[in-house]
């Protein structure tokens, strides 16, 4: 264990107002990303029925687009030279541009869309009247029997009230259509349940849930291509300045140190963006009272908090730019090409293994990605309202367990990192770089083996906590490592000033938001696979949300596969990648003693510079007086 030396040289850096305004703008800036990186998945799967591997293969690609394109922005952020500096010119006019493109994606039309034949429910058994030829009877074959389907009240249009809207329950839901079903060939009605159930669910999906073809299913798709890539580059065009500018805003390495992990703690905050997929059910029921049905009253839910939450995003995110200053001018004046800023990322050793090192930890992303789907399905059943507020009242139990594991999630991202410059202060980045990969590695995989060992049901007092201090280590080494991330890149800048004489800001971040969404596409097109793989996806995943509403259980819904895939997702998957992500970064080039002597001899330089400018300003002037 030892000490940094630290600078004597009288260091510039930033004002305390300069950084709380920095970091509300990054609050800003994450809920928006967090809207997109954990609600859109959600919103194209289970909203508007895009199957899982297109909009899976629309994140991927988007990412091989992202490759060239965040290298782009980060040449045209270093070759940026205003009254303002570099960074700071994007801070002050990309919200608003952010805050129009983070809505787009949401305005899409439905993959797929129910019909009236899709919203039935079974007749109790009892009730059954005998088999009569009529117009109205639906013909369906079902494992080799064919079945027929007769509406019970004579007529398969939804109920509606006097004023012509579909009539819903007191619990605010469609009254469905029952339904009573017969075998073909002898006009018996069914009575086994079990098997009733399962045919109407196939009848649902065959004859009551419509799939778009043709033109309209490539404009969907084509939409959600559009404006998804269309937001990454704008994102990107924020995202680079807000991290570059870190390393402009001070000389003092251990002020920077502690802007990043401020920084990485509020970036977590910004994780409340992750609620966007829980909370907008909420706003359902206002287009409910307009007559809609469930599947289109859902889209309008999160199409309106959509706008509302990015609203509110933007204008925290717009504080960054009003706030931050530039207080470390670039030495060189030479800007340079995209082909070159390629070699100079890719020639810098330290840089260039940090930077696989993040692609390799991609599938950590499944955890934010998958994170929502799970907690919507597993914990709440679909349905908040229903699952919290039970006809006893609050479900307190359930409210408490999810507490404890948020606590545990929670409090491993955003307050555990907050150590992390106090680690830097004591011990070799590169030994807590790659002690919190293997490390983090290990919590993420028990994660999997404790939900096959509590046989799928987690939902114990027991359970609960221990999986609050599984994610409370996994938490704790995600956040570490971004923080950590974000400090060896900003030593990488100095590294390249002080070899090569040029400071690649923006570049080097760039490389950052790089590993970030090419981060997420892999780890969507991972996710794809899985689902594509268990079937939850397209019309499978409108059947399980109409199972859900008739009283089925997530938990054991399809023999639990849907519920073992997800809790696989956020768990082996990261493992492996954490393992895999020491690799690059086990013989770091650039140990911190070496960065330390670096960055003195860049600040005596300025240092210099600065005071020969005044030197020469000050002699000019002199002359001016004489004359």
């Amino acid at each position: 264990m030892s000490k940094k030396p630290v600078s004597a040289t009288t260091l510039n850096t930033y004002t305390k107002k300069e950084l709380v305004g920095y970091l509300t703008g990054l609050a800003g800036q994450n809920i928006i990303y967090n809207i997109i990186g954990t609600g859109l998945a959600f919103y194209f799967q289970s909203v508007i029925f895009i199957p899982a591997m297109a909009y899976s293969l629309i994140f991927a690609l988007a990412r091989v687009w992202d490759a060239i394109n965040d290298p782009m922005m980060g040449t045209i952020v270093d070759k940026t030279r205003t009254k303002w500096g570099k960074c700071k010119p994007y801070l002050l006019f990309v919200p608003v541009v952010i805050l129009v493109t983070t809505i787009l994606p949401f305005l899409n039309g439905m993959y797929a869309e129910p019909n009236e034949l899709h919203e039935v429910t079974l007749q109790d058994a009892k009730a059954y009247v005998a088999y009569s030829e009529s117009d109205l009877v639906k013909e369906l074959e079902y494992d080799g029997t064919k079945y027929l389907f007769v509406p019970a009240d004579g007529t398969w249009e939804l109920q509606k009230d006097a004023d012509g809207k579909t009539l819903m329950d007191e619990e605010g839901n469609i009254v469905k259509t029952k339904v009573m079903i017969y075998t073909a060939d002898d006009k018996a009605p069914v009575t086994d349940t079990a098997l009733a159930e399962t045919i109407l669910q196939e009848f649902q999906s065959e004859l009551g849930f419509v799939k778009k073809t043709g033109v309209k299913a490539v404009l969907i798709v084509g939409w959600a291509a559009f404006s998804y890539v269309l937001w990454g580059m704008t994102y990107t065009i924020g995202d680079i300045p807000l991290w570059g500018v870190t390393s402009l805003m001070t000389e003092d390495q251990n002020d920077r140190a502690k802007v990043l992990t401020l920084a990485r703690a509020v970036a977590n905050v910004g994780m409340i963006g992750t609620l966007f997929t829980m909370i907008a059910p909420a706003f359902q029921g206002i287009y409910k009272g307009r007559g809609m049905d469930e599947a289109h009253s859902l889209r309008m839910a999160y199409i309106t908090l959509a706008v509302v939450m990015t609203v509110f995003a933007s204008i925290l995110f717009q504080f960054a730019g009003l706030s931050v200053k530039e207080r470390v001018a670039p030495q060189n004046k030479k800007t340079y090409t995209i082909k070159e800023n390629f070699q100079i990322m890719f020639g810098n050793k330290p840089f260039r293994q940090i930077l696989i090192s993040g692609i390799l930890r991609s599938p950590i992303q499944l955890l934010a990605i998958v994170a929502m789907t799970l907690v919507m399905y597993y914990f709440f059943n679909n349905d908040i309202g229903k699952t919290l507020f039970t006809d006893a009242g609050l479900n307190v139990n359930l409210v408490l367990k999810i507490v404890i594991l948020v606590v545990g999630l929670f409090g491993g991202m955003i307050f555990f990192p907050l150590f992390v410059p106090k680690l830097i202060a004591k011990h070799e980045k590169k030994n807590l770089y790659n002690f919190f990969t293997l490390g983090g590695a290990v919590p993420f995989a028990l994660i999997f083996v404790f939900f096959l060992i509590s046989k799928g049901n987690v939902l114990t007092w027991g359970g609960m906590c221990v999986m609050s201090v599984l994610f409370f280590m996994a938490g704790a080494s995600m956040g570490s490592l971004n923080v950590l991330q974000s400090v060896m890149i900003a030593d990488c800048v100095d590294y390249e000033e002080y070899t090569n004489g040029i400071r690649p800001d923006g570049v080097f971040f760039s490389g950052q938001s790089f590993i970030t969404k090419l981060s997420a596409g892999i780890a969507s097109l991972i996710s794809g696979g899985v689902y594509a793989l268990v079937k939850f996806s397209g019309k499978n995943v409108a059947l399980l949300n109409n199972a859900l509403v008739n009283g089925e259980d997530f938990k054991t819904y399809n023999g639990g596969k849907y519920a073992a895939a997800m809790f696989f997702l956020i768990s082996i998957p990261p493992a492996i990648g954490m393992v895999l992500a020491a690799i690059p970064t086990w013989k770091y080039a650039l140990p911190d003693d070496e960065h330390t002597r670096i960055l003195d001899e860049l600040n005596a330089k300025r240092n210099s510079a600065e005071n020969d400018a005044t030197v020469l300003q000050n002699a000019d002037g002199a002359t001016e007086s004489v004359d």
